[in-house]
């Protein structure tokens, strides 16, 4: 087993980018089977995305602490690998149940690749640092966050473009099989990264706690760790926002989609066509954004963390979402404003991520991130009931949009005067 590198040897950047890899592979996984099953749902008349969005971040709600302390006690590597070949394993099945036109059996598998990655989450991002260490854990943990927005991009467009173009070619009826191949492409992909994995560097557990079933309970607990850390405690609230908001932005731009191409029954094929390219268009505008400016954040971050950069980000953010609640629909002005919202809030969530990871002690690194993981998921689940009654009862986009731009001001301001530059 390899030792974690002193900070005079070299940086193992091959193994940091094999692991951005392996989980950009898993995040487009993730993201494309639940578009994929959102899609069909479309087809069969049926909303899913709401219970999807929900399933997503209930194992995170509660299994967190589990999951982190099998990251700090266990090798990271190891329970890297598999999680990995578990996710080959769930895709099978969702194939299989897909292909088998049984939407429970894949539904069911969807809900175990959430628990997978419930347990993946904390095990790579804590390789991160023990890969290339503090120096340069800015600009590696805007990678990995870059990366990441790419798979879920490729994934959302990816998914809603293959399950129509199949259903365009084969005919109206075959919604089971058009989801079912791309779900088996996603499985041929998985198969390479768990051969990519079996060569990533291993690292000692530092944590020697033993096993306690506490851990299924331990929730406050953990929270209370990181909530007793200010720089911690900050960082996390930062975080949280960003996925909350993004989780709200996500189901708006659905909910935009659908009021601008409404489908008047099953049958009217072209009209479901129509709004799923549209939902694909609105998420290339404001993921696009977000990667460009994860790329700029991470290179301001590159040799040091620059907290201002969080600043900036919250208060891109706050105008982004200004912007979107009266620019009309469809418009150039609306595109480019769906776009520099996205690129301020990877701005914003770049440094912050980077210094929760770095300031977590070594061996609490796991119970850190797994304690923010439960924080992001609350906030997560949040957001989808609060989109879902805003939706429920006619708010428009536009002022769910006015929404989002209040409470982003009220995070910048708190970010603004609690960051160190």
């Amino acid at each position: 087993m390899q030792k974690a590198e002193n900070a005079s040897e070299k940086t193992p950047w091959g193994s940091f980018w094999s692991l951005t890899v392996i989980q950009s592979m898993n995040a487009l996984n993730e993201k494309g089977v639940q578009f994929l099953l959102i899609g069909l749902g479309i087809w069969m008349a049926m909303e899913l995305q709401y219970s999807l969005s929900v399933l997503i971040v209930l194992p995170f709600v509660l299994f967190s602490p589990l999951g982190g302390w099998m990251a700090d006690r266990w090798c990271k590597t190891r329970l890297l690998q598999a999680m990995v070949l578990l996710q080959v394993v769930v895709l099978v099945g969702m194939s299989l149940g897909l292909w088998w036109e049984q939407l429970e059996l894949a539904i069911g598998c969807f809900a175990i690749f959430c628990m997978q990655a419930m347990f993946f989450s904390p095990a790579k991002k804590g390789l991160v640092k023990d890969i290339v260490g503090s120096e340069n854990i800015g600009f590696a943990s805007g990678v990995m966050e870059i990366s990441t927005m790419l798979a879920l991009l490729i994934g959302q467009i990816g998914a809603l473009y293959l399950i129509y173009s199949l259903l365009k070619m084969w005919g109206p009826d075959a919604g089971w099989q058009a989801a079912a191949l791309p779900c088996a492409c996603c499985t041929a992909g998985a198969v390479i990264v768990f051969i990519m994995s079996l060569f990533m560097p291993r690292y000692p557990a530092l944590s020697r706690r033993p096993f306690s079933w506490s851990l299924l309970w331990c929730h406050f607990s953990q929270l209370r760790m990181l909530w007793q850390n200010k720089t911690l405690r900050n960082s996390e609230i930062g975080i949280g926002y960003f996925w909350f908001i993004a989780s709200v932005m996500m189901l708006i731009v659905l909910q935009m989609a659908a009021e601008a191409h409404p489908v008047e029954s099953q049958a009217d094929f072209l009209q479901i066509l129509g709004q799923q390219k549209d939902s694909a268009l609105l998420f290339a505008w404001l993921s696009g954004g977000s990667i460009t400016g994860g790329l700029c954040a991470s290179i301001i971050c590159a040799k040091k963390i620059r907290t201002w950069v969080a600043s900036a980000g919250g208060a891109g953010m706050t105008l982004g979402c200004i912007a979107l609640s009266f620019l009309p629909y469809g418009t150039p002005a609306f595109f480019a404003a769906l776009t520099f919202t996205g690129f301020m809030a990877a701005g914003y969530l770049v440094p912050l991520n980077a210094l929760l990871q770095d300031k977590a002690d070594d061996d609490k690194r796991g119970d850190v991130i797994a304690a923010g993981n439960l924080v992001d998921c609350f906030l997560g689940i949040l957001a989808v009931g609060l989109q879902g009654s805003l939706h429920a009862a006619g708010i428009s986009p536009q002022w769910q949009c006015a929404f989002l731009a209040a409470s982003s001001a009220l995070v910048a301001i708190f970010i603004h005067r609690t960051a160190k530059a």
